[in-house]
């Protein structure tokens, strides 16, 4: 009788496991680009961006259960949120400090598209400090609310607003 119990758990958690996957690998295909960028404006280079993104998607794997316990936040948000602090601890961290990775143009993934006011604009944007960066890009790139920007930052709607009026105000200068 233990031994079928023993299967039966295994066999349960064999299945959260490709569950987990399954909902983690959707996320992905869905906010993978987004995190990707978000990170990109974090860390002022790709090689990096791209180290943050994976252990953005591998923190959201292992720490999916306390996503299922959060009420009225969306995945978007939580996304975003642990794509941030992510990216804030890969910054902190001391080999990092001595690291300086200046922003141009060249190092931005532009498209032939983009105007020279356009590329002109990221990299003002790029320039600011990183608690105006992060409203500016969550608002105005991502579309989120300044709800959804409050919740992901663990801030206040009204400092978002006046984060959002000073990087404005920054920008015009």
């Amino acid at each position: 009788m233990e031994l079928t119990n023993t299967i039966g758990t295994i066999h349960s958690d064999e299945n959260a496991a490709c569950s987990a996957s399954a909902v983690v690998s959707a996320w992905y295909d869905r906010y993978g680009t987004d995190v990707l960028r978000l990170c990109f404006m974090y860390m002022r280079n790709l090689a990096d961006a791209e180290d943050a993104l994976q252990e953005t998607f591998l923190k959201i794997w292992r720490k999916l259960d306390r996503y299922e316990g959060r009420n009225n936040c969306s995945p978007r948000s939580w996304i975003m949120q642990v794509a941030c602090n992510t990216c804030k601890d890969q910054l902190r961290k001391s080999w990092r400090k001595h690291e300086e990775n200046p922003v141009t143009v060249e190092n931005l993934s532009s498209r032939g598209d983009a105007s020279r006011e356009d590329r002109e604009l990221v990299m003002d944007v790029m320039n600011l400090p990183e608690k105006y960066r992060s409203v500016i890009l969550m608002v105005y790139w991502y579309g989120m609310t300044l709800a959804e920007t409050a919740e992901t930052l663990q801030i206040s709607q009204s400092t978002v607003h006046r984060r959002l009026e000073k990087a404005r105000s920054m920008i015009a200068c």
